[in-house]
């Protein structure tokens, strides 16, 4: 079975794979590649809330056969949002049966 290597890119370094994972195909390697990305944001979210991850996946003779992307946007609220109250059984405006 062939060999994949994931290299991972965000927005302050890149880390290069050396050891690689054996995989039945780029496809299935690819779908691995976009599994990595939300864990490694879920571990390391940015510190500033936003932030851009990149995932290449390689082939035993180093072309990239696979890319993946996620972008983490968040954004800081100063004034409190205040959402309408939904009581257990309400419907959407609101109101209970009676």
């Amino acid at each position: 079975m062939p060999r994949f290597y994931f290299d991972i890119h965000d927005d302050v370094m890149a880390m290069s794979d050396t050891e690689g994972e054996v995989w039945t195909s780029r496809e299935a390697a690819g779908q691995r590649a976009a599994q990595i990305l939300p864990e490694i944001a879920l571990h390391n979210p940015p510190e500033s809330g936003c932030g851009h991850l990149l995932a290449l996946v390689r082939d035993e003779a180093e072309r990239v056969v696979f890319t993946a992307t996620l972008d983490i946007v968040g954004k800081k609220v100063d004034a409190p949002i205040l959402l309408p109250v939904r009581r257990v059984g309400a419907d959407k405006y609101g109101s209970t049966a009676a």
